[in-house]
């Protein structure tokens, strides 16, 4: 190896990295991906040096093969991904130029396993396969100086057909002796460099500001233009809300792993994950958000993680307000589903504590709930102040580590009352929990105005400061109005010349709070919150392999649940309140425990459940579905049935999709395709009260 190093790295030439003056590092790199070798020489000019020792850091797989100041040898330690310099006198107050040369093996695992779609690059640092490459922007796999951030001009070179893709300004790919040459200028390291390559098609569409570019293997290359145009059209929409795009370009890049990544002027997105049809225009939305949140203005996470809430709120919760009020609201009542089931009580942690996901609880805190709250500061500034201010923080921290507080100095600027500020930071981002409202004392009575309406709104232990929306509806029209609950409760009152038929209390869910297990019908979010869960695998299905059926609990973030046989289900009393049937069982008894109420209009039958309101349901070779417990208040009963006829590989490939539905309560799959889907209602909200009697 060594003998092909010397071969192979030898003194940059001009040309062949472009040549800067001033500050900057000049970086040549070369992939080899039968071996998993990455080589680097690089040329770095740091600003004046105002000690003896210089530290840079690489990464600790690295290997040191030389290391030179002004074309003599110098001294150095390289430990645990710190290489420190001894420059003597040499360097102070004067300009030097150090030379490196480097290489390292990288190989970490990338997960491909069928249950782990839901961002499974998490961890990858750093590989180099036949497939790709693959390195995180903080991974080491370039020099970065300790106390300075020096322009990048870069060169790598792959194979012939791999093209490497990074965040920065494109200079050119080209083919040049046998191999393919990506140049790239990077002048904002920011969150690092990341990296990626593969044997891509590249593809780029001019807009009015900046271009788009996708870079995609050749089976998924017929997508390009879609990806081309959504990326476009979501980043005229940013653009507009924001403020200018802060990078030379925008990329979609497709990896050779499953992910979801949003990187500096670039997502990266698993092969599987592009055939997905709602990502253009839903996650790839997400994505681009964070070129300005993020990406753009980067996260000082002494405070908490924002950006993942703030990204929800404009991309995901937007584009639901987008397309109609109904969609909106229902988006924020699935939020608070998720958080009373997946978040609330022992999982739950102040959202100043989230720094990024790790299960179903720190995602709906640092996503849903985190959203939440900003939703809330919109409904008390208006929409005006609300996107004035964040086009206002955008300005001012781009580039730059904010926190939430300087964010909420944004909203204050635009009107926001300081002690509702200081408060509102305590109670949502400091503390956890959220209040638990119910009503006390309703009258109605006639009136000299015609009837009034009078009753408590309360709120158990601990308190919370929030203006709570309650609506009043009437023979011939509604009333509203917002009450400010401090403390215990508040009283209130409606005069109406109409005869009252309803009292709501915050009737379109703008306000954050832990709902009533009345309000949440049982979903596949129930599965995934419930607590020592019983899976009980069918006789039809005993051909099963377990690994198969724990990856299956896995991905509903079961990985603990107990797994039994049908036979040994028959031969003891279930007095478990949460229930998976894998497969739907031969016996009778255990049949009955599938019990649905009537306003769900479900039959069944020897084969399985049968949906009276959906007979297509007949035609498909999968159905699951979440019941409530006959005989538990609070639990639950799921049911993962496939057709008898239906081989291993076909039901593994149906069963990893079920996470991804989580507000659903039923669904119907054909060949792994989605075609039945939907919500069992809830009932009555004890929120809502029935005045008409």
């Amino acid at each position: 190896m060594f003998l092909m190093l010397g071969a192979l790295m030898l003194p940059l030439q001009p040309g062949q990295v472009s040549a800067s003056s001033g500050a900057g590092l000049d970086l040549r790199v070369q992939l080899d991906l039968q071996t998993g070798i990455l080589r680097g020489h690089g040329i770095i000019r740091p600003k004046v040096i105002e000690g003896t020792n210089l530290d840079i850091f690489l990464h600790p797989a690295m290997e040191i093969h030389a290391v030179q100041l002004n074309n003599n040898p110098v001294d150095y330690r390289f430990e645990n991904g710190r290489l420190r310099l001894n420059l003597g006198m040499t360097g102070i107050g004067s300009d030097v130029i150090i030379s490196l040369r480097y290489s390292g093996r990288f190989h970490d695992p990338v997960p491909m396993s069928l249950f782990t779609m839901d961002n499974p690059g998490f961890g990858v640092s750093a590989t180099i396969t036949e497939q790709g490459v693959f390195f995180q922007g903080q991974s080491g796999w370039f020099p970065r100086l300790a106390s300075q951030d020096l322009p990048i001009t870069l060169e790598i070179s792959a194979p012939l057909g791999i093209l490497a893709v990074t965040s920065g300004r494109l200079l050119e790919h080209v083919e040049s002796d046998g191999k393919s040459i990506s140049r790239w200028q990077v002048d904002q390291l920011g969150r690092g460099m990341p990296l990626s390559a593969g044997r891509y098609i590249h593809r780029r569409l001019e807009t009015d500001t900046v271009p788009v570019f996708t870079y995609f293997f050749p089976d998924n290359d017929h997508l390009s233009e879609v990806y081309l145009q959504a990326s476009a059209r979501h980043l005229a929409l940013y653009e507009e809300l924001h403020g200018p795009y802060p990078f030379d370009h925008f990329a979609v890049v497709e990896n050779f792993f499953p992910s979801g990544f949003g990187m500096p002027s670039y997502t990266l997105l698993g092969s599987a994950i592009l055939r997905l049809p709602f990502i253009p225009e839903i996650s790839l939305r997400h994505e681009i958000a964070h070129c300005w949140w993020g990406n753009g203005v980067y996260v000082d996470y002494s405070q908490g993680n924002w950006s993942e809430g703030l990204t929800t709120y404009v991309a995901d919760y937007l584009a639901q307000e987008e397309q109609s009020e109904a969609a909106a609201r229902e988006y924020r009542v699935r939020i608070l589903r998720d958080y009373a089931l997946l978040a609330a009580g022992a999982s739950d942690i102040p959202v100043a504590s989230f720094l990024s996901r790790s299960d179903p609880a720190t995602q709906v805190i640092g996503y849903g709930k985190s959203m939440f709250l900003l939703h809330m500061i919109r409904q008390r500034l208006g929409d005006e102040a609300f996107w004035d201010a964040l086009r206002a923080f955008y300005t001012e921290w781009l580039f730059s580590a904010a926190t939430w507080q300087d964010m909420f100095a944004a909203f204050q600027d635009q009107g926001w009352d300081a002690q509702e500020r200081k408060t509102f930071t305590r109670q949502w981002l400091q503390d956890s929990g959220a209040p638990v409202l119910h009503l006390e004392d309703v009258q109605v009575a006639p009136s000299s105005q015609g009837w009034q309406v009078s009753g408590v709104l309360a709120q158990q232990k601990p308190f919370f400061d929030v203006h709570v929306p309650l609506r009043l509806e009437t023979t011939k029209n509604d009333q509203t109005m917002e009450v400010a609950l401090h403390g215990a409760a508040v009283p209130f009152v409606f005069q109406s010349p109409h005869r009252p038929t309803r009292l709501h209390v915050d009737p379109d869910h703008h306000v954050f709070r832990l709902l009533a297990s009345e309000e949440i019908p049982p979903t596949v979010n129930s599965v995934r919150g419930a607590a020592d869960l019983t899976v009980v695998q069918s006789d039809d299905l005993a051909h099963v392999p377990d690994d198969l059926i724990r990856g299956f609990t896995a991905s509903l973030n079961q990985p603990k649940a107990r797994i039994i046989t049908e036979r040994e289900a028959q031969k003891q009393t279930l007095k478990t309140s949460n229930l998976l049937f894998f497969g739907f069982p031969r016996s009778g008894r255990l049949q009955e425990m599938l019990y649905a109420p009537h306003k769900y209009d479900l039959g069944r039958n020897k084969n399985g459940p049968s949906f009276k309101a959906h007979p297509e349901a007949g035609t498909m070779d999968t159905i699951f579905l979440v019941l409530p417990h006959a005989g538990h208040a609070d639990g639950i009963i799921a049911l993962f049935s496939p057709a008898r006829d239906l081989d291993t590989d076909a039901i593994a490939d149906t069963a990893r999709r079920i996470r991804h539905y989580g507000k659903d309560s039923y669904l119907g799959f054909l060949k792994g395709e989605n075609k039945l889907r939907g919500t069992w209602p809830a009932p009555e909200s004890p929120l809502i009260m029935d005045l008409a009697g």
